[in-house]
């Protein structure tokens, strides 16, 4: 039992990490009717920025990351408006490489602007090092402080991102131009700034999900944050803004309970179980088949 509660606990952090930088590829896809290949980029890109407050300025973590979010939202505003838009008439396959080729210049590129900052290789730090250790059901248990903030960080975060989806007119915005772009456009929707803010958003959530990473800083730091959450999308489901989160908890679930039975084949089982529910629900656990009326 208590093996059990414990790796529950220790999937926590992931859990609200892919969460976070999942939801930018889910509001992505809705909207742009593309594949972002390039959102673990644009967080890593603000985490150089959020390392390089804390290391270099002596900036307290909490203002670092705010500030290297908002640098990323302003980024992926500035990506949408000067490149994703302008790919609007190229079809969807052609969208995807055009962020594709926007990973790849990411990956080419922040490490020789960064080397021209500090010759050594920083680690992005946590927010607290401590561990708080409580009992229930009669078994001790303990989690980071570090882990439990990230926690907090995303429920609050995603909790207000939802809220503005259902009751605020930005949502209802980004809820009819994900539906029809063009008769959104017909209802007099600003579709250029709903996609532009959505970008935005994004970049905002990813930025702090690599912010609390607290792991070395590299170009491919969040290769795999990348690969589980496009796989937690397909797995939740797409038609839902909400779905791809249950994807992002079940992922880490799997992958830490999997390591109990097996550390070394724990990827491997985890992927087994994965296309076994992708294959008997092909739209996601919680998707349903998307229908475009022309």
């Amino acid at each position: 039992m208590q093996i059990f509660l414990q790796t529950f606990i220790n999937s926590l952090q992931n859990i609200a990490i892919y969460s976070m930088a999942t939801i930018g590829i889910v509001l992505i896809f809705r909207t742009s009717i593309t594949t972002n290949f390039a959102q673990g980029m644009m967080g890593t890109f603000s985490a150089f920025f959020t390392a390089n407050f804390v290391l270099y300025h002596n900036m307290p973590f909490a203002l670092a990351i705010a500030l290297g979010a908002l640098i990323a939202f302003c980024f992926g505003f500035i990506v949408d408006a000067l490149i994703i838009r302008k790919g609007r008439q190229v079809n969807a396959h052609g969208r995807q490489m055009i962020t594709m080729g926007l990973m790849m210049i990411f990956y080419t590129v922040m490490p020789v602007i960064y080397i021209t900052i500090t010759t050594r290789t920083p680690s992005i730090p946590k927010f607290t090092y401590d561990n708080i250790e409580f009992s229930f059901l009669g078994q001790g248990l303990y989690i980071t402080e570090h882990a439990l903030i990230c926690v907090i960080i995303a429920v609050i975060g995603l909790s207000i991102l939802f809220s503005m989806l259902k009751f605020t007119k930005w949502g209802m915005a980004l809820r009819a131009t994900a539906s029809n772009e063009t008769v959104a456009q017909m209802m007099g929707v600003n579709t250029k700034l709903v996609t532009g803010f959505t970008w935005g958003i994004a970049g905002f959530f990813v930025a702090i999900a690599a912010s609390s990473t607290a792991m070395s800083l590299n170009a491919g730091m969040l290769g795999t944050v990348q690969i589980y959450g496009l796989l937690a999308y397909v797995l939740g489901g797409v038609s839902r803004f909400w779905a791809p989160i249950a994807g992002c908890v079940l992922i880490p679930l799997f992958l830490n309970y999997s390591a109990i039975v097996s550390p070394k084949w724990a990827g491997l089982i985890s992927f087994i179980i994965i296309m076994l529910i992708i294959l008997v629900r092909p739209n996601g656990l919680f998707g349903e088949k998307m229908i475009k009326k022309v």
